[in-house]
């Protein structure tokens, strides 16, 4: 009786010890094209919000540029590692002047952390692209953050609108409902079913871009 009790034992823990070993092995073996694959997409993620700046400077269309990834974005951007500022940050360089940042952003959603990608003109006041890296808010609702009519709400709009103030360089929203129609440039329509993740979203942005211009006034990047 207890051989024939250890019997499946000993052989369900062979076949862990087995199976686990391969997974690490597969795993070892995948790491590096994992590794470029994440790379590849957050580069192309970076690009995607100057490619229109881009365009406009050198009369291309922006798809162009995102179909000539890898060689326009070593063309054209270039990362920035200014001391002292804690943030992921991308100037676009066409024709040795620069055209615009990218930064990379953090914020508290309602479930986790949101990461986004945001490109200014060179004067860090008018929001050129916006882009959500992740998220971690419900299918459905609040990860709706990242459909393309909610994000383009924040295109071509000027989020610095007091540039000499100490406390808040950004301007207030007003969100309505995703059925309304927005009766001026302070209005947003939100997420239905997600007015925290709408809202966590402009608190993100108003304290990111409060952070940058903090620190241009004082540094160069």
């Amino acid at each position: 009786m207890k051989d024939s009790f250890l019997y499946p034992i000993i052989f369900m823990l062979i076949m862990v010890v087995l199976f686990s070993g391969i997974l690490a092995v597969t795993y070892r073996f995948s790491e590096a094209k994992i590794q470029d694959y994440q790379t590849d997409s957050y580069q192309k993620m970076i690009l995607s919000t100057l490619a229109t700046k881009i365009a406009e400077i050198t009369q291309q269309n922006p798809q162009d540029i995102m179909a000539a990834y890898p060689k326009s974005f070593e063309q054209y951007i270039y990362q920035l590692n200014p001391q002292g500022f804690e943030r992921e940050v991308y100037q676009a360089v066409v024709d040795e002047e620069v055209v615009a940042y990218s930064f990379e952003i953090k914020g508290k959603g309602l479930w986790g952390t949101m990461r986004a990608l945001v490109s200014t003109t060179p004067d860090f006041r008018t929001i050129l692209d916006f882009n959500i890296v992740s998220q971690q808010e419900t299918p459905g609702l609040g990860a709706r953050i990242e459909e393309e009519w909610f994000l383009s709400q924040f295109r071509d709009r000027i989020f610095v609108v007091n540039p000499e103030s100490e406390d808040d360089v950004t301007q207030s929203y007003e969100f309505i409902s995703e059925a309304q129609t927005p009766e001026n440039d302070r209005q947003l329509k939100r997420v239905t079913g997600a007015t925290i993740t709408s809202d966590s979203v402009i608190k993100m942005l108003r304290a990111e871009f409060n952070y940058i211009y903090s620190y241009v006034r004082s540094n160069e990047l």
